[in-house]
């Protein structure tokens, strides 16, 4: 997750990108409340401890040095902000309950999202040809034989990395070879 001066980016932003989308169509909203879970491998208690334990065994280390590679640098910096402890102040100096509100933002943290980027901007778009009114081994339309479809103009979200070009090009072979063998028979 990449955080932007227009909002947030990254993959895994884009991957939930749909699932805003179609949330706010569903239930009218004007916006979604997401939660971040930024060490999920943790417990909360468990972080609180280890995090704890690191600050104890670094008194004189300032809190960004010592929690260094916890997470990425400027998420962290983010965090300290967030739980109101400044990067430079050191351990030894650390109340109890930011280090408890720093680790609750960690595996807690909320933000409201209040819509996408505009189509011309957009990396991830939605939409299109129902995948329930397409023949999955053909590609041909359920509703009007002899019409085949592929690609984004179905209704399908392919992960970041490739994965709707993929899918265009499987879908096209499909959809070209069974639309030549249909035109092939309708002669």
């Amino acid at each position: 997750m990449i955080f932007t001066h227009f909002g947030i980016s990254g993959p895994a932003v884009l991957r939930c990108s749909q699932f805003v989308v179609k949330s706010m169509k569903k239930w009218n909203l004007d916006k979604v409340t997401m939660h971040l879970d930024s060490l999920p491998d943790f417990h909360e208690e468990e972080l609180f401890q280890k995090v704890n334990q690191e600050v104890k065994n670094n008194p004189k280390k300032s809190v960004k040095n010592t929690l260094k590679g916890l997470l990425p640098e400027r998420y962290l910096l983010f965090l300290l902000k967030k739980a109101e402890i400044d990067e430079n102040t050191p351990c030894s100096a650390l109340p109890i309950d930011r280090i408890r509100n720093f680790v609750h933002l960690c595996k807690h943290f909320t933000f409201q999202v209040n819509g996408t980027l505009p189509l011309e901007k957009a990396f991830v778009t939605g939409g299109g040809v129902s995948v329930k009114e397409i023949e999955p081994k053909t590609m041909e339309s359920k509703k009007r034989p002899g019409l085949f479809f592929c690609g984004e103009i179905m209704d399908i979200h392919g992960y970041t990395g490739g994965y709707n070009i993929t899918s265009a090009l499987v879908t096209g072979r499909l959809a070209g070879l069974n639309a030549a063998k249909y035109r092939t028979t309708q002669n």
